[in-house]
């Protein structure tokens, strides 16, 4: 309260998180107008607690809605950069040195998800050695292992040049926007990026945090499909990725769901209620 009354703001945004939830509640009770933005598919606690007194309630996906008891909920999206939804599938494919075959991007976040990397391995090799798709895939930092997994299990990485195995992946918007295919988490900023570029997708939520709800949000509007960790093997991964390619024209259809789902204009739409408020 001392905070906000030396700083005498004009308004108070939290995104979520228990860090922002005294915050904005003392910003509540001292009168200051106040804005949530809910990022996720299913809210998180602090959010649902504010809800009630915000002045506005920003949803990044229209699935949150009816968890908040209040009327000022405002659908705006999820800010994206701007290098993600500009970048070019065919100048993206030439820079990264692509052919036309598909490609597929997989990631499981800058720290690596090891039964990721695990479920992955197989689908590698079997690129490697069959040459059927193009293959991105980042490791992470704790996946360090991997290269050595895969070299065991005959993927000879320096030879197979459809094969991109690396630790980071920190030319992303390339890499998502050459893709015809994305393995990966199921993370709300995540999965406003897939619906910007309009990407097939293949999730696999962390156990650990509320992303079934994100990946079901695209998964019941056919924009996705989903694994689950407990079920992910190398085999279904692999079965899966098959499946879709089989199928003439599934992972394009796949690829428009997931654009119909994308808000490119997030920024503008949160700036404007901003300055509505403020006056």
């Amino acid at each position: 309260k001392r905070l906000i009354q030396e700083f005498k703001p004009d308004i108070c945004i939290g995104t979520g998180g228990y860090v922002s939830g005294p915050v904005i509640r003392a910003a509540i009770k001292l009168g200051v107008p106040s804005v949530i933005h809910e990022q996720n598919a299913f809210p998180g606690m602090t959010n649902k607690m504010l809800a009630k007194q915000a002045t506005k309630v920003l949803l990044a996906v229209e699935d949150a809605r009816q968890y908040f008891e209040t009327d000022q909920c405002v659908l705006t999206g999820n800010p994206v950069r701007q290098e993600i939804i500009r970048a070019d599938k065919r100048v993206s494919r030439a820079k990264l040195g692509l052919d036309s075959r598909p490609v597929i991007l997989s990631f499981g976040g800058s720290l690596g998800a090891r039964n990721m990397n695990e479920g992955m391995a197989d689908l590698l090799v079997q690129s490697g050695k069959t040459g059927q798709f193009q293959h991105i895939h980042g490791y992470g930092q704790y996946g360090k292992w991997l290269p050595d997994l895969l070299g065991k299990k005959g993927l000879n990485l320096k030879l197979a040049k459809n094969i991109d195995v690396r630790e980071y992946i920190n030319d992303m918007p390339d890499c998502l926007a050459a893709a015809d295919l994305v393995i990966c988490r199921a993370g709300a900023i995540t999965l406003s990026e897939l619906q910007a570029q309009g990407k097939a997708s293949i999730l696999i939520p962390s156990p650990n945090v509320a992303e079934n709800h994100n990946a079901m949000a695209m998964v019941n509007r056919d924009a996705a499909m989903i694994i689950e960790e407990k079920d992910l093997t190398s085999q279904l991964l692999c079965k899966t990725v098959e499946d879709l390619f089989a199928k003439t024209g599934r992972v394009e259809e796949m690829a428009a769901n997931a654009k119909k789902m994308a808000i490119v204009d997030a920024n503008e739409r949160i700036y404007k209620i901003i300055k509505d408020i403020v006056g």
